[in-house]
């Protein structure tokens, strides 16, 4: 079966290039590669089931956050399936060589090929004037068409150039040699993030086998089971009516006992909890003098501030050890250091369509990040089958050491994805 992978961008484009070394790296030999422009066009694909993979740009290590992309990913539900780190170059071409280089007069681009060799383009093209299009090789395949005026020219791959029979200006334009841009394959979540779906008859009996309503039923159950089990053994060994109500006794006391054991209910409550999660956090907007919330500033610093938030993936593995819940996170870059562990979990009672858990975290080994991490997150969730595994739990966060107050959002991922995250070596 032919496989289908969007990818931001068209042919030529730094994503196809990333699109055909993750294909490759998976293995993925039957595939159609399927240029989508945008980022936005590559989530809405698929989205609609259009294609089965989809390949985005994240971020570059001189332009930054591809705010495009973010813009597209940051409020869907989207399992990782692999990251690639691609070196980048970008070469300036004119559309033939009939052309003067004096007489360009203005360079088209995307943005992010614009902000990666502005440095360069200023030093050598001061008097050349810069503006934004959709897509690199867009760029390229229009200069050739016509579609702009002869004194323009394009910034691009190289091959995207050759492609189009443009002629090259120079090559390596980019402000740094080590210029790369982190890309993204992402697919459709599996995963039933509105906590909608059905238990499974096995986590059902195991749920109601434990909660007060159920109880109810298997004491009932067993009281009958050793009526029954009392006259069949006191005839079968031989015991005296003291002896047999002792034994079969004995043994319902211990099952019941057992059932009503917290170690037990907390491992049933705990069991919908325990796996894998990815988060993000929004911190509340400041508010300066003025009373303008610095969010909503057009200055590209503040604005870059929040984007920074879904830049580096963040997760939690979630265990029970000792009868308690203990989270553990991890911000997935380069050093791979625990960011957080919680000190204290208090859940919510078992049988509830909603419920919530408290956590009070602190940085283990603050000092290898250079922060003090410490506060309090409150989760909630609402589900319809409360015996079937939670995967999306919100609510709020507060910072005592950074004194930051903000929104936090968790969502289940599988252990595949969670190993992916966390061993990436993000830019």
């Amino acid at each position: 079966m032919t496989i289908k992978i969007g990818y931001q961008g068209m042919e030529g484009s730094n994503s196809e290039e990333a699109a055909k070394i993750i294909a490759k790296k998976l293995k993925i030999n039957d595939l159609e590669l399927v240029p989508l422009i945008s980022s936005r066009n590559v989530i809405g694909c698929l989205k609609r089931r259009e294609i089965d993979y989809g390949v985005v740009a994240i971020k570059n290590s001189i332009g930054g956050t591809v705010k495009e992309t973010f813009n597209a990913i940051k409020n869907e539900y989207l399992e990782l399936v692999a990251t690639e780190i691609l070196p980048i170059h970008h070469c300036l071409f004119k559309k033939n060589e009939n052309i003067n280089n004096n007489d360009i007069k203005l360079i088209v681009s995307h943005s992010q090929a614009l902000k990666q060799t502005e440095k360069n383009i200023n030093e050598l093209y001061p008097n050349i004037k810069t503006i934004p299009i959709e897509d690199t090789a867009i760029g390229a395949k229009k200069l050739s068409e016509g579609d702009f005026e002869d004194t323009t020219a394009v910034l691009c791959r190289k091959n995207a150039g050759q492609r189009y029979q443009l002629s090259l200006i120079k090559e390596n334009l980019e402000d740094e040699s080590d210029n790369q841009t982190e890309f993204r394959m992402f697919k459709l979540g599996e995963l039933d993030y509105d906590n909608s779906e059905k238990a499974s008859i096995k986590d059902k009996i195991i749920y109601d086998s434990v909660k007060d309503s159920g109880l109810g039923y298997i004491t009932k159950a067993l009281m009958v089971i050793s009526i029954f089990a009392a006259l069949y053994l006191k005839d079968y060994f031989g015991w005296s009516n003291l002896d047999s109500a002792t034994n079969v006794g004995g043994i319902i006391t211990a099952i019941f006992l057992f059932l009503t054991s917290a170690k037990l209910k907390n491992w049933v409550r705990f069991r919908t909890i325990k796996g894998y999660w990815k988060y993000y956090s929004i911190p509340q907007p400041e508010k300066n003098e003025n009373n303008i919330n610095q969010c909503e500033s057009k200055n590209n610093d503040n604005d870059n501030k929040i984007d920074q938030r879904y830049e580096i993936p963040r997760v939690v593995e979630i265990n029970e050890i000792d009868g308690d819940l203990v989270f553990k996170g991890w911000m997935c870059d380069k050093d791979n250091i625990l960011l957080f562990k919680s000190n204290k979990t208090i859940v919510s009672s078992l049988g509830e369509n909603t419920g919530s858990l408290i956590y009070w975290y602190s940085n283990p080994i603050e000092m290898s990040r250079n922060i003090n991490l410490n506060g309090l997150a409150v989760l909630n969730w609402d589900t319809k089958n409360p015996a079937s595994k939670i995967n999306r739990m919100s609510g709020w966060y507060m910072g005592r050491s950074t004194k930051e107050l903000g929104s936090i959002e968790y969502t289940r991922i599988t252990e595949k994805e969670f190993k992916i995250l966390k061993e990436s070596d993000y830019l």
